[in-house]
């Protein structure tokens, strides 16, 4: 059996602490994302850990979503992803409910929206699929002319 060093999807990244409650993340390439706890621990000057797992998954299917429009030659003048979670109150305080609202401008066919946020969401986004063993994912999307 291999180990974990040698896998061939390996993916591994650095966390380095720089002050209090701030750490600078790095992944293999160097480049980075700066991480804070709220007050009074940190100082909130950065995004959570928590936040930055919203932020991955609002990034992971507007990825996806963004490539499958893109394949269709579907043109989007204009595209954002917003991302809410509500956490239980025990600890571990994971996230038991996730919204996702997709915001669309542009003459955009309502069928290819649906069909790639569906593709994203139940095929291709992996930060969505672990989410969903803790939390019910939910999404809806709005298209501006």
């Amino acid at each position: 059996m291999k180990g974990v060093n040698q896998a061939p999807n390996l993916v591994k990244v650095f966390v380095k602490h720089l002050e209090r409650f701030k750490f600078e993340g790095l992944n293999s390439e160097g480049k980075k994302v700066l991480i804070d706890g709220k007050p009074p621990f940190g100082d909130g000057e950065y995004p959570t850990p928590m936040e930055l797992l919203l932020i991955s998954l609002g990034g992971c299917t507007a990825i996806d979503v963004l490539s499958i429009l893109n394949k269709k030659r579907v043109k989007v003048e204009d595209f954002s992803v917003e991302v809410e979670g509500i956490r239980r109150e025990e600890h571990p305080k994971v996230y038991t409910y996730i919204k996702v609202r997709y915001i669309f401008k542009g003459d955009i066919p309502e069928r290819a929206v649906e069909r790639a946020i569906k593709l994203s969401m139940e095929k291709y986004c992996s930060v969505s699929a672990m989410l969903k063993a803790t939390a019910k994912v939910e999404w809806e999307y709005e298209i501006l002319k």
